[in-house]
């Protein structure tokens, strides 16, 4: 997915398998390294994933007061595990949070059905190498123009920040 992503131009840390929303995906995330020396120095440096919580993390009233996000998305892989199909979906869904593609392995050729689908909904279409990945399709940047920032988006930062502090290989970004 690292591969994707780069050929993507997608800049920032690929989180993989994470299982959110419904979906197994990998998250390009790009960390705010600013943010998280914030929260060290405020002693809030472990994720809140309160729903209450973060909706008044959220406010505009709160800016400055509350941890601001440690790592924004800037976009999501979904591989073809089962089928096609469901990585179509899965890429589908997440479309209102960040960029997204789909990532085919190689010797997978990808059918017209597919692109055409991609292609009206935004979504990139990447064929992996053993050595490259090339796109196929490019798609939007950036989420859906007609989302709008919810509590959801921070839980999942939250949820992505847990990951970058948990893992030892992907907390190296936060520094």
């Amino acid at each position: 997915m690292e591969r994707a992503a780069e050929a993507l131009g997608w800049p920032g840390v690929v989180v993989p398998d994470v299982s959110l929303l419904g979906t197994h995906v990998s998250v390009v995330v790009v960390p705010d390294v600013a943010a998280h020396e914030w929260r060290l120095e405020n002693r809030c440096a472990e994720p809140l994933l309160d729903p209450d919580s973060l909706t008044m993390w959220e406010w505009p009233e709160g800016r400055g007061l509350f941890p601001p996000s440690a790592v924004s998305i800037h976009g999501v892989l979904t591989g073809v595990g089962r089928s096609v199909r469901s990585a179509l979906s899965g890429a589908r869904k997440w479309r209102g949070f960040a960029a997204t593609a789909v990532a085919l392995p190689s010797g997978e050729a990808a059918s017209d059905d597919l692109l055409l689908e991609c292609s009206y909904s935004g979504i990139a279409v990447v064929c992996e190498d053993q050595d490259e990945a090339k796109v196929i399709q490019p798609g939007h940047d950036g989420r859906l123009a007609t989302a709008r920032r919810t509590t959801v988006d921070r839980w999942i930062e939250e949820k992505l920040y847990g990951r970058l502090l948990a893992d030892t290989d992907l907390a190296d970004a936060l520094l």
